[in-house]
């Protein structure tokens, strides 16, 4: 997987990652190119979650219980749509630039 990084804008497998703080969803890992901090937004994070699992719920619900189908479909739609969204707005956000900004001209 291919990561982008929002300071140097060149791309970097996450293999090459070898710094990283944090854990869980404020995990935030430093490029290998620029030595910028990045990391996901955590609201976003939350929403993709949350839209994944209701949506999980919704279709539980819908297998074991009779005549909510009504009900449950439009959820489970929502749940997707939600997720796909939240899914390709989460992008790696820049948390702390680089103290040498000039390291960038010289890679």
């Amino acid at each position: 997987m291919a990561l982008q990084c929002a300071h140097c804008y060149k791309h970097f497998s996450i293999a090459k990652v070898t710094e990283s703080r944090g854990k869980g969803l404020s995990v935030e890992v430093q490029c290998p190119h620029c030595a910028a901090w990045l990391g996901h937004n955590k609201a976003l994070a939350m929403i993709k979650i949350v839209g994944f699992y209701s949506g999980v719920i919704a279709a539980l619900v819908a297998y074991f219980v009779e005549g909510v189908t009504h009900i449950t479909t439009p959820l489970i739609i929502l749940a997707v749509i939600v997720v796909g969204l939240s899914h390709i707005m989460d992008h790696l956000n820049m948390v702390e630039a680089p103290e040498d900004d000039a390291s960038i001209n010289k890679k």
